[in-house]
């Protein structure tokens, strides 16, 4: 059984920061959304 993390509005701040910071679209081609998706899932570690 996967568990999802949660996302509060403290955490959903500091992956923004994180995404803008190093350039997540332009580097990797994801979204935002599918970013925090698979972060959510434990698919991204950071």
């Amino acid at each position: 059984m996967r568990t999802l993390r949660v996302l509060t509005d403290e955490t959903l701040d500091q992956l923004g920061n994180y995404f803008t910071h190093y350039h997540i679209y332009e580097k990797y081609g994801l979204t935002f959304e599918i970013f925090l998706d698979r972060w959510a899932r434990g698919i991204l570690n950071i």
